[in-house]
């Protein structure tokens, strides 16, 4: 109340320069934390970042999202991550009862609870996402995501009264879960890196076989994780075959970018023209390198 205060500032080395040497800086705000009884300093600023070629280009990678691994990443050297979900699904299953039982009580200080772990549970959303997306968005990189639009009307899955107690929790736990954050948090990670996400069409990945091309949903028997191509034979994890055809198709953009000289971020396949086109290239690609995956990266949990 006496007037304006002038304190030290301490913080990672890497962003103080940022601050320092950066010409647009935007708003900025201090945030106290209760737990540690610390303030920080939040700042926003605009990095300008040079432009990347396809030539500059080193490693082709996809990455394939879900709820038991929330990502599986692969490249084109048939080097592979999985990012397990079970810890993440634990935790979504504590907030979920804590906050039925707050409910039901419905109290003046269980609604103030409720909104203090629903803050919490989307910190610990983030936080997971960030570890993910960092693990991910490597140097010279081209990342292809999947583009999630319209997702939940394409799959078909059983609600209410007809779904199993499994499906319901199953259900839950894919909605509350934020794969667009994650998505994002790749993009601008992977920019700051030297690399570049793009979308790719996200249809039959999962029923695809990358090894003969053959498509269909007899290829996933009852769903489950193991993918069982029923032309070949080929055998292997489901997750780990969407994130081969993902690979696959962001290769063809690499492609497409150094024919045209331009990338398409998220590829038009609104007309059914289009996108009859766009499969039928996408049907013709085929993972040529040895089936057996290299695992690497450290997942997040067990699997």
């Amino acid at each position: 109340m006496n007037g304006r205060i002038v304190v030290s500032y301490e913080g990672w080395n890497k962003h103080l320069d940022l601050i320092r040497s950066c010409s647009t800086i935007g708003a900025a705000k201090i945030v106290y934390q209760r737990s540690s009884k610390t303030y920080y300093l939040m700042v926003s600023i605009e990095i300008e970042l040079p432009d990347i070629e396809p030539t500059t280009i080193t490693r082709i990678a996809g990455v394939d999202v879900g709820m038991r691994y929330l990502a599986v990443e692969t490249d084109l050297n048939n080097k592979s991550a999985f990012y397990s979900g079970k810890a993440s699904r634990h935790r979504a299953n504590q907030y979920q009862k804590a906050r039925r039982t707050l409910q039901r009580k419905d109290t003046r200080s269980a609604k103030r609870r409720l909104i203090a772990l629903s803050g919490r549970e989307r910190r610990f959303i983030a936080d997971v996402n960030h570890q993910i997306s960092k693990e991910i968005a490597k140097p010279v990189s081209l990342i292809g995501l999947e583009d999630l639009t319209g997702i939940r009307e394409r799959t078909k899955s059983k609600s209410g009264k007809k779904a199993s107690k499994k499906q319901r929790k199953a259900n839950r736990n894919s909605a509350r879960w934020s794969f667009a954050e994650l998505h994002g948090y790749i993009h601008y990670k992977a920019n700051l890196t030297g690399s570049l996400a793009t979308k790719v069409p996200a249809h039959y990945t999962s029923q695809s076989c990358p090894k003969c091309g053959h498509t269909s949903k007899a290829n996933r028997p009852n769903k489950g994780l193991m993918f069982r191509c029923e032309c070949c034979g080929n055998e292997l994890h489901a997750d780990l075959v969407g994130a081969r055809n993902i690979a696959m198709r962001t290769l063809l953009v690499r492609q497409d970018w150094t024919s045209t000289g331009s990338l398409s971020v998220s590829p038009d396949v609104s007309r059914d023209e289009t996108k009859a086109d766009i499969l039928q290239r996408f049907s013709e690609l085929r993972w040529s390198v040895d089936t057996s995956p290299h695992h690497s990266g450290t997942p997040l949990g067990d699997g």
